[in-house]
């Protein structure tokens, strides 16, 4: 597998774990909104049975269980049963793990085989007036070659594009 192939698979790795993490962000930030708005719906649902239960003892100043507040205790009932299974939804989504590489792989950009060291380091590519120095030949650190790849297809573009020539996308 050449270099490019090698370093495509590991970005489209990567790719996909972050994607799958914003995923389930996206999907817990959906539940907390759910369950949010379901406390909400139970303060309501209890400021209104507060107020029936007042209604209902008013006028005889003694409390007698109407149709009406036995729906709003159901009702309530119905929206804290529904708020548990969301919350319970909600720790799953936490506790569950996306499968991640513990440390990034080492993409090795150096040639494999006898050919030797890298081509920055070749005593025939140093200036020959720069011989009589050798500790500056032991000094120079291989010069490595820059490569820009879209974010989107991994593709090789040109090193001042702001286009992939191979999907169109736009990138910065």
């Amino acid at each position: 597998m050449n270099f490019f192939q090698d370093l495509k698979q590991k970005l489209e790795k990567g790719v996909e774990t972050a994607g799958q993490k914003s995923q389930r962000m996206l999907e817990m930030s959906r539940l907390t909104l759910k369950i949010k708005g379901k406390k909400e719906d139970i303060e309501r649902m209890a400021n209104k049975l507060g107020w029936e239960v007042y209604n209902a003892w008013e006028p005889k100043g003694k409390l007698e269980e109407t149709d009406q507040i036995q729906e709003s205790l159901k009702a309530i009932h119905d929206l804290n049963e529904q708020l548990k299974s969301l919350q319970k939804e909600l720790d799953e989504l936490r506790n569950a793990n996306i499968t991640t590489r513990a440390m990034a792989e080492k993409v090795n950009i150096s040639p494999p085989g006898p050919e030797g060291p890298p081509a920055a380091l070749r005593q025939a590519d140093v200036p020959s007036n720069q011989t009589s120095h050798p500790e500056w030949i032991k000094t120079v650190t291989p010069v490595t070659p820059v490569v820009y790849i879209c974010p989107f297809c991994a593709h090789q573009v040109a090193r001042d594009a702001s286009n992939c020539t191979h999907c169109q996308q736009r990138f910065y």
